[in-house]
């Protein structure tokens, strides 16, 4: 049976506006227009319905890395909502690459990583989750500083400063929805910043949609734990991430995921480089790889 789209879509808006309005919990506005067009609905609908499992394993499994994230955020006092842009991004997965060659949590295509990031031939720091966080968000900010709209910024992360420019000389108003109305943007930046206002506004207000979303949050509100704080060990010539775990007698996948950077599991050759390590670790460290080479 034939059903019209425009049924299909006002049937989307009627089951997300159940949502909105089935519970006693007060609403969490996100500070942002647009909350409420057909575009966030139906993304914000599938979130909470086909796509919760989904976005739940997201959240879940990047606990660790959304809590540094936020932290960088507050720290820096950008808007919250960007601790959700790896979701969109990434999945908030810290290896991911796509298609196009994007890579790590925040997405950097290798052309765009100067000068936030290094890459060469035994490091990329695109991979690196922490590296690469402090590098998007002096990017958002940098963006913010050029448009003076943060949903301008944010799409500009996604489509480049350059397109967002462009896009802007052709339309009468400075405003993202006005560029999505004209049909100015490609459809991939159309629905970067619905897809991060959705995500964003389900997990803020888990609670409002009834739902259980991880917050990843105590009772107070506060970050459960601080996955940002380590020891350093540098080194001056190339050290094996394998031999150093052996001798350090941890275990060799916990020293890598903290060193993601590392593509060929080795520091460069010739090149100061600080070796991320587990907190309370540095001197022990500093023992094993004089024990090892002398010279280092």
């Amino acid at each position: 049976m034939f059903v019209p789209k425009k049924f299909c879509l006002l049937l989307t808006l009627l089951i997300s506006c159940f949502y909105a309005y089935s519970s006693d919990i007060p609403y969490k506005t996100l500070g942002f227009p647009g909350i409420n067009r057909k575009e966030v609905a139906a993304l914000r609908n599938k979130y909470l319905t086909t796509h919760k499992k989904w976005l739940y394993g997201i959240l879940e499994d990047g606990e660790s890395y959304r809590i540094f994230v936020r932290k960088e955020i507050e720290k820096r006092k950008l808007p919250a909502i960007l601790e959700y842009l790896p979701v969109v991004e990434s999945d908030y997965k810290p290896a991911a690459k796509s298609r196009s060659g994007a890579t790590g949590l925040w997405q950097f295509m290798l052309n765009s990583t100067r000068p936030y990031l290094i890459c060469n031939e035994y490091v990329d720091e695109r991979l690196d989750p922490w590296k690469s966080t402090e590098a998007a968000l002096l990017k958002l900010q940098e963006n913010y500083n050029m448009f003076g709209d943060w949903l301008l910024a944010i799409t500009a992360y996604n489509c480049g400063a350059g397109t967002m420019q462009r896009a802007l000389k052709k339309s009468a108003k400075k405003d993202f929805w006005a560029l999505c109305d004209s049909k100015l943007l490609s459809e991939q930046a159309m629905q970067y910043v619905p897809k991060l206002l959705a995500v964003a506004d389900v997990v803020e207000n888990s609670a409002y949609y009834k739902s259980d979303f991880p917050s990843a949050r105590d009772s107070n509100g506060e970050s459960y734990i601080s996955y940002g704080s380590f020891d350093y060990l540098k080194v001056t010539k190339s050290v094996s991430l394998s031999l150093l775990a052996a001798e350090l007698r941890i275990d060799e996948d916990i020293l890598k995921e903290l060193n993601l950077a590392l593509i060929k599991g080795v520091t460069p050759p010739a090149a100061e480089y600080s070796i991320r390590l587990p907190k309370g670790l540095g001197k022990t460290a500093e023992y094993v790889l004089h024990s090892l080479n002398p010279s280092l």
